[in-house]
């Protein structure tokens, strides 16, 4: 770090040409007078960050930056439209230094900077979008040329774009090419150094591995930079961050008084009680007003007429809440003392998340203290938070983190148990320590009994297992001896599930669909031809009227479900079927067939659930086979019907004759049990 030199060649102000400028702004890349750096500073660090040339501190590279682009005509890329002799549309003339401030200067300054008025725009032709924009940028970064980057930057490239195919983001890029003065113009325009790539590594270590270390170092501060600008506001030194010393605890504090020291110690235990984001945000407000105060005194000292362009608060950013909005300027009523006794606690609460997440994998000081470049790509989180509200507003810091005067009793005891569940993290490690083993206990605890939990679901699926085994070999048994299992001829085997499983299973899948007696676990099987479904379900139909022509009440066997009961499920059979059949009066209602098919087949199960699970008497066991057979085959059958979607006449044809054949079949079984 350097103060630098004064320059041999004359330079002039960016916006009206006034000579010997004495400030720059570092985003924009230009040099400004007087009047005009007042102009910017109350349009606010977010549009334009000014330091001076002469009075603030500056990296070597960061300052050989802003000279370059300036040398180079970094202002033709804010003043394109003027400089275009093509553009008849433009009229407006340039401010020259002997222009008043007010309102020839300053609407100027507004126009050119904060609307960006004057800026190459692309065609309609060309269509950039933003992602375009951001892919030329993170090419151009690779090379030397600072002009172009900064041309993408002005029309909205994203400095934190990361691109999909290659991992990477443009400052990565420019960190592995070795290009440092590139490297600070992504970070002066919103570039975060903590980003990693896809290999988990952040920029200064894509540095490091491609030989450039001077360059790793200079990232490494950049991602620090909060916390030094606030260290070195207290105690003028910044921690070496080469030998990892990224935070100087002791000379924070040796700057404090007993009293200071007390008001400390209770406002670090309030700080504690901010989650990360905000506390985030509270940093990067704190360092904008440390920015504003430092500025304010060089302004003081080195002004002409200072008074003219003073800015006693932070200036409104748009992009922000009015609630954040409110609290940024109320930092600026607060004393020194005052203001330095919360830059400490905010560095020490900072070094004591550090020393917790410090074996985390993403380390939580660097997410809270990386540099704040605030815009469209600042915090995402909501600004209205009543937590953030609290800090911001109150104009007593001991007073941090009280609730409003309106809040509700509600609201206090849930702070009261906040505070309370977080004590022992203030205390020290010993306690934390003790949280940590509670909280491993009940952690065993919680595994002990999964693992119950687990042994009792195996126990059952065993259960389920051997019953579908039992009944496939007496399916099997069955189809040997009269070659016809469930109404389909041949040896075909599917797999299916008996009522016992649907009920047994159905509490365990939840949302999940139940499968069918013909459904596999996989999904319904794939439908047959129309013709050999049509002529399966006649010769399914003939055998059924041959063999079972004696009703089931007629048998008088014993544990047979009550005729009540019976009718009352028959009934609900039959009413499924009907809706199916008014489905299917109109083909363009295919999409309800397959739940018309799936209540018809839950109907079903529930009328042979009432029944023995193995009905002694053979044509029990046979007519529920075959109504449950049959169901199964009419919903394969409507799954297929509602995917069909070629030839409408003959799918017409085919479903007129499945309805006939189909649900006179399923209403002659139902009626039939």
């Amino acid at each position: 770090m350097a103060r630098p030199k004064h320059r041999v060649n004359a330079d002039v102000c960016a916006d009206c040409g006034a000579l010997e400028p004495g400030w720059a702004s570092i985003n924009r890349a230009i040099l400004l007078c007087d009047d005009c750096c007042g102009i910017h500073r109350s349009l606010g660090r977010h549009v334009s960050h000014i330091k001076s040339l002469h009075k603030s501190v500056w990296n070597m590279h960061l300052l050989n930056m802003v000279h370059t682009l300036n040398d180079n005509g970094a202002n033709s890329i804010w003043e394109h439209s003027l400089l275009d002799p093509s553009n008849s549309k433009i009229s407006r003339r340039k401010p020259q230094a002997k222009d008043p401030l007010h309102p020839v200067k300053a609407d100027f300054i507004k126009a050119k900077h904060q609307h960006l008025a004057f800026i190459l725009r692309p065609s309609k032709e060309e269509c950039c979008t933003e992602e375009e924009l951001s892919r030329q940028l993170h090419s151009s970064v690779r090379t030397s040329n600072l002009e172009t980057s900064l041309r993408l930057l002005a029309q909205g490239a994203n400095p934190n774009y990361f691109y999909k195919e290659k991992g990477t983001t443009p400052l990565h890029v420019a960190a592995r090419a070795g290009q440092a003065l590139q490297v600070e113009l992504l970070i002066a325009n919103g570039a975060n150094p903590s980003i990693v790539d896809l290999n988990g590594q952040m920029a200064a270590d894509t540095a490091k591995m491609a030989g450039h270390i001077d360059l790793s170092e200079r990232i490494i501060e950049c991602t620090y930079e909060v916390a030094d600008r606030l260290t070195y506001h207290i105690c003028s030194r910044k921690p070496s961050h080469r030998g990892n010393e990224h935070l100087i605890i002791s000379d924070l504090t040796s700057n404090l008084d007993k009293n200071e020291l007390a008001v400390a110690e209770e406002g670090k235990n309030r700080l504690q009680m901010l989650p990360n984001h905000l506390l985030e945000e509270l940093a990067m407000d704190v360092y904008d007003e440390v920015d504003r105060r430092e500025t304010e005194a060089i302004w003081f000292s080195t002004a002409f007429l200072p008074e003219k362009c003073t800015v006693p608060f932070l200036p409104v950013n748009p992009q922000l809440s009015s609630t954040r909005n409110q609290g940024r300027q109320k930092l600026a009523r607060f004393t020194p003392k005052e203001f330095t006794t919360l830059i400490v606690d905010l560095l020490v609460e900072a070094n004591r998340r550090y020393m917790f997440a410090n074996n985390a994998p993403q380390n939580l000081a660097v997410s809270m203290l990386r540099k704040e470049q605030l815009g469209k790509h600042g915090s995402q989180v909501s600004d209205e938070e009543p937590l953030y509200d609290s800090v911001a507003s109150d104009d007593d810091y001991a007073a941090l983190t009280c609730a409003d005067n309106n809040s509700s009793d509600i609201s206090n005891q849930l702070k009261v148990n906040n505070e309370e569940a977080l004590t022992p993290m203030a205390k020290g490690l010993p306690s934390m320590v003790e949280v940590l083993k509670k909280q491993l206990t009940l952690s065993e605890s919680t595994v002990r009994d999964l693992r119950e939990q687990i042994y009792i679901l195996q126990s059952t699926v065993e259960q389920l297992g051997q019953e579908n085994s039992e009944l496939k070999q007496m399916l099997q048994m069955k189809g040997s001896s009269d070659g016809n299992v469930n109404g389909h001829v041949g040896h075909e085997e599917q797999e299916l599930e008996s009522v016992h499983d649907i009920k047994c299973t159905s509490s365990v899948r939840g949302n999940q669909r139940p499968a069918s007696m013909y459904e596999t676990r996989e999904g319904l099987r794939k439908p047959a031809s129309w013709s050999t479904t049509i002529c399966q379900t006649k010769r399914d139909a003939e055998t059924l009227s041959r063999n079972n022509t004696q009703s089931l009440w007629e048998c008088g066997a014993p544990n047979l479900p009550p005729n009540e009961e019976v009718t009352k499920r028959t009934e609900q059979v039959t009413k499924r079927i009907q809706e199916l059949w008014m489905a299917m009066q109109d083909p363009s209602q295919r999409e309800a067939f397959v739940p018309c098919a799936e209540g018809i087949r839950v109907a079903v199960a529930e009328l042979t659930a009432i029944f023995p699970q193995n009905p002694i008497e053979e044509n029990i066991r046979s007519a529920l086979r075959q109504l449950n057979g049959n169901t199964g085959r009419l919903q394969a059958e409507c799954s297929g019907l509602q995917r069909c979607t070629s030839d409408a006449e003959h799918m017409d044809r085919c479903l007129q004759q499945e309805i006939k054949v189909k649900s006179l079949e399923l209403y002659y079984y139902h009626h039939k049990v």
